[in-house]
């Protein structure tokens, strides 16, 4: 979701009990799901457990990972924290009588390699255009560099951040161990992209209605990088 600024701070989380379990996962649970690496070159250096996720992003009806249940008690503090920041927020309370509360679409831990990098990038599909992008940090350390429209920060664990995804942005783990985060999508239903107030006022975004501003072949300039 495009907004004006590159990194929103949303809370402090205590990650304690979810860090132990993290630290925890054998080797072999990281591996056993490439789609992500695969499909996209940009993360060639990650490694992914899914727990909300459809391969082919949908934007509604999201399909609850088996794994999921193994981890829902860790990060369900961190869950209530987003969901209250955007259901209670002018836009969640404006939208909530016609549309109903938000929802996850997805949700994923994700270690970045040492040595390794997320190359620059922006998110395109029309899922991720029109949610928002949450990062926690899990295990961490200061030589991980977060970029988002130019502006480079440190996220230290668990401080609970939300990217402005439609911006160029990349990771740089130029540190001794492996990262993780992990990354939520939140959707506030009916809440519209900045280019489709603009572009189609009276039409609900839609894939086709968002196609060509979603991949940026119509620029957006409704935030622009100062």
């Amino acid at each position: 979701m495009n907004f004006s600024g590159n990194f929103a701070h949303i809370a402090s989380v205590d990650i304690a009990a979810l860090q132990q379990r993290v630290q925890e996962l054998p080797e072999q649970q990281w591996l056993g799901e490439a789609f992500r690496q695969q499909r996209y070159e940009v993360h060639r250096d990650t490694q992914t457990i899914h727990l909300v996720f459809d391969p082919d992003f949908r934007h509604t009806h999201p399909t609850r990972l088996p794994v999921l249940q193994e981890f829902e008690p860790f990060i369900r503090p961190c869950l209530k924290i987003v969901a209250d920041h955007f259901d209670d927020s002018p836009k969640g309370w404006e939208l909530f009588d016609e549309h109903g509360m938000g929802y996850f679409v997805r949700a994923n831990l994700v270690r970045l390699k040492s040595g390794g990098a997320i190359t620059e990038h922006t998110d395109n599909n029309f899922s991720l255009v029109h949610s928002h992008r949450i990062h926690l940090p899990i295990i961490t350390h200061e030589q991980v560099d977060f970029t988002v429209g130019g502006e480079t920060i440190n996220m230290k664990e668990g401080e609970l951040y939300e990217i402005n995804n439609r911006r160029m942005h990349s990771v740089q783990n130029a540190g001794p161990a492996d990262r993780v985060h992990l990354i939520l999508d939140y959707v506030i239903p009916g809440e519209k992209c900045c280019c489709g107030e603009k572009l189609h006022p009276l039409t609900a975004c839609n894939p086709q209605a968002c196609e060509e501003t979603d991949r940026l072949q119509i620029e957006c300039v409704c935030h622009p990088v100062l």
